[in-house]
């Protein structure tokens, strides 16, 4: 039996999975919840010593701008790294692809008192700035881009799995169902920290993939479906 897959990441992320999966034999459903707008605006002003890309969306919308593009810098993981790399950027990547793990990698890393800039989105996670702050770094953030919602309508489309890749889509995702019923249809979500918002939405199965890469989700779906 094919298995029906809703991809809810937004583009080129989206389309860029779908293929993965089709090609997997999986039927695809590809809705993002939200889209990506530029935001114009000037890297900060202040000094900075290490710069920090928490996206792929962060590091191809400041490809192009004013920044020093020598100094050292890190990607949260391979997807980000890989945009970087296509510049001619050779960034460090945590072991753990996550906010927690770039923040370890500072630690262990680069000194306190060092000046960081983190690219990233308007409505992403703050956590990682506050972390640094309190361990004596100091964080600038430089915001190149921010989300949209969408007009996503599933209806009834069968759907055997949904891909989740942030914490407002899978907001976004519930509102699509019974705000009364228990969802039965299996989230893939990329760390441990999305099943308690989950399951207080009551979403019944949730999968957690070792990261958000291709291969990180196609490994959790195909894990889920071959048991």
């Amino acid at each position: 039996m094919t298995n029906h897959i809703w991809i809810t990441r937004t583009e080129p992320g989206a389309s860029r999975l779908a293929k993965k999966l089709l090609e997997l034999g999986y039927k695809v459903f590809t809705a993002p919840v939200y889209e990506i707008e530029e935001v114009k605006s000037s890297a900060p002003p202040k000094d900075t010593n290490l710069w920090v890309f928490v996206s792929a969306h962060a590091a191809c919308l400041s490809a192009d701008r004013q920044w020093n593009k020598s100094l050292p810098a890190i990607a949260v993981g391979p997807t980000t790294a890989a945009q970087l790399i296509s510049i001619g950027i050779h960034p460090l990547v945590p072991d753990e692809h996550s906010s927690e793990g770039v923040f370890n990698l500072i630690r262990n890393r680069f000194n306190h008192g060092l000046s960081v800039t983190i690219v990233t989105g308007r409505e992403g996670r703050k956590d990682l700035g506050s972390w640094l702050n309190s361990e004596g770094y100091c964080c600038n953030e430089w915001i190149v881009y921010e989300r949209k919602p969408t007009d996503v309508r599933i209806g009834n489309t069968r759907l055997d799995a949904i891909i989740i890749a942030s914490m407002d889509a899978l907001s976004k995702v519930r509102q699509q169902f019974d705000s009364k019923a228990c969802v039965s249809i299996p989230l893939v979500v990329p760390s441990p920290r999305y099943v308690g918002l989950a399951t207080s939405m009551q979403f019944s199965t949730v999968l957690i993939a070792d990261g958000a890469s291709d291969i990180a989700v196609i490994n959790a779906l195909q894990d889920f479906f071959t048991e």
